[in-house]
């Protein structure tokens, strides 16, 4: 398999080529093209575990409940794949346990499998998704952001804010805080932070979803009864 992303940071898409017989596996609504010799089936959305597990991440973690798997059958063929927002698509060489905000997910190998880690109440007073996705084993996933997407080497301790999350490794554990005081939370503009502990990647994205919503809804012209 052979994952060639183009366009990046700003309106990325990833051309995945398939040799005879590989696969692919997507969220839904992913695909822009493919190859005629290419086959699709579509499947719940995690397939270790059964059905319980697949509401589970469907559901709660915020992913579609159904995902697409894309084989190529009797030769190469080509997958194009893209995200919902604009923004830039990275390619990770899983090896281990990677938790992948809810909605940057977009594609990855057969081999890995899927489920979601529950936040709890720091999910609730984050404002974001109560569960990330927890991807686990050896092959490519395809990570989405919107906007452009840094690499950090956590080495100690680092805050980031909740909303520009899109993944990190099993290796960091974090506690959702207030930044400064009061009069900062409520006055100053900024929100909440997840504070990161320990040694691992962290990868985060340079524009932030509830911060443009609620900026696109105060532009909006209020609704009429």
């Amino acid at each position: 398999m052979n994952i060639d992303i183009k366009y990046n940071p700003s309106y990325a898409m990833a051309l995945v080529q398939l040799a005879d017989g590989e696969q692919i596996q997507a969220e839904g609504g992913a695909m822009m093209s493919m190859s005629a010799n290419v086959a699709i089936e579509t499947h719940r959305a995690t397939k270790k575990g059964g059905l319980l597990k697949s509401l589970k991440a469907a559901f709660l973690g915020g992913e579609s409940f159904w995902m697409n798997t894309f084989t190529a059958n009797g030769g190469a063929g080509e997958v194009a794949l893209a995200p919902t927002l604009p923004g830039d698509v990275k390619l990770i060489q899983c090896a281990g346990t990677l938790f992948v905000q809810s909605s940057s997910y977009l594609a990855g190998s057969p081999a890995l499998e899927i489920d979601t880690k529950f936040q709890g109440m720091k999910g609730f007073f984050s404002g974001e998704s109560l569960f990330f996705l927890k991807v686990s084993g050896s092959g490519p996933l395809l990570i989405s952001s919107y906007g452009g997407i840094e690499e950090i080497q956590v080495q100690g301790e680092i805050m980031v804010d909740t909303g520009h999350i899109v993944g990190f490794q099993e290796g960091l554990e974090y506690q959702v805080r207030k930044l400064g005081g009061w009069k900062s939370f409520f006055l100053g503009g900024e929100g909440l932070v997840c504070h990161f502990r320990g040694s691992g990647k962290l990868w985060v994205q340079s524009r932030n979803i509830p911060a443009f919503t609620k900026w696109l809804g105060e532009k909006l012209p209020p609704k009429q009864r």
